[in-house]
This record gives structure tokens, C-alpha cells and sequence, in this order.
């Protein structure tokens, strides 16, 4: 009996990691507006495409991509999540001393739960550091070496929309340090 509400409890957390709640639906949805924005200002700046033109074509590659890259970031955040927690689980140790066995087991959970949670926020940060990395890199390498020679509306539509692809397809990979 022991042994199966241990397995449970890892399957339940195994099940809660796929979880994405809405507070990290929107911080990931928000930075990844953020950074879907930022080839706005290399192609108005330096390809000089005229933002009042082509309002229309930067607005729907923009929520485009950061749909796309909204994905990317849940993927890593999982298995970042993942291997910090399988990583950090031994350091937790139930406190000695003159305490009854409920406190004990009260100041365990209690740490064991902090460390989720700075786990959890420390997962978000890689995962959205990782992720944007790639798509600005991305970004710039389709720009300016693969699709130099495109007219610039399909450059951007290629470039922005490949890069979020791309950055998405790579964040569903098992390689992830």
C-alpha cells in the first residue's frame, strides 16, 4: 500500500509539470510578444520597411510568432523544471532535534514546497532565456545569410515565422542541458 501512494504521488507530479497555469500562460504570451518585436525594429531601422505600410504584416507575423513561441517556452520550462527538481530533491533533509515527528514532517513540506517554487521560477527563466536566444539568432541568420536576397515583406514573414518554427521544433528535443 506504501509503495503505491508513492507512485501516485510521482505520477501526480509528473501530471502537474504538463500543467501550465495562467499566470505562466501570460508571463510567457507577454515576453514573447517582447521578443517577436524586436525584428520590427531591425527590419524598420535598418532595411528601412516603412512601419505605416506594412502595419498589418508586422502585427500578424508579431502574434504569430509569439503564439508559436508561447509553445516553446512550456516545453523547456518542463524539462528544465524536470531535471533541477530530480537534481535538487537529496538536498532537502528533515531537520534533527527535539521537535515531534508532525513538526518534523510540517518543516519538510513546508521547505519542500519553497523549493518548488524557486525551482518552478528559476525553470521559467532558463526556459525563456533559452528560447529567445534561439529566436533572435534565428532571426538574424535567416535575415541576413538564407533569405538576403528575398524582397524584404517575404524576408520578414520567412525569417520571424521560420525562427518561432524552428525555436519550437528545437524546444521538443530530449538534448536539453
Amino acid at each position: 500500500m506504501v509503495a503505491t501512494d508513492t507512485l501516485d504521488d510521482e505520477f501526480a507530479a509528473f501530471r502537474n509539470e504538463s500543467n501550465v497555469s495562467t499566470e505562466q500562460r501570460v508571463v510567457y504570451f507577454i515576453n514573447a510578444l517582447i521578443v517577436s518585436m524586436v525584428p520590427i525594429y531591425l527590419y524598420h531601422a535598418i532595411f528601412f520597411m516603412s512601419f505605416d505600410t506594412y502595419v498589418i504584416v508586422y502585427g500578424s507575423v508579431t502574434l504569430f510568432a509569439a503564439i508559436v513561441l508561447t509553445f516553446a517556452y512550456n516545453n523547456i520550462y518542463r524539462i528544465k523544471r524536470l531535471k533541477l527538481s530530480a537534481a535538487r530533491d537529496h538536498t532537502i533533509t528533515m531537520s534533527k532535534g527535539n521537535k515531534s515527528v508532525v513538526d518534523k514532517k510540517a518543516v519538510y513540506a513546508a521547505k519542500k514546497e519553497r523549493q518548488s517554487v524557486v525551482t518552478s521560477h528559476e525553470a521559467i527563466a532558463l526556459s525563456i532565456m533559452h528560447n529567445n536566444a534561439i529566436f533572435l539568432i534565428s532571426t538574424l541568420v535567416f535575415s541576413f545569410v538564407i533569405f538576403k536576397n528575398v524582397p524584404l515583406v517575404y524576408n520578414y514573414i520567412t525569417s520571424v515565422s521560420l525562427a518561432a518554427g524552428v525555436t519550437t521544433f528545437l524546444s521538443t528535443g530530449s538534448k536539453h542541458n
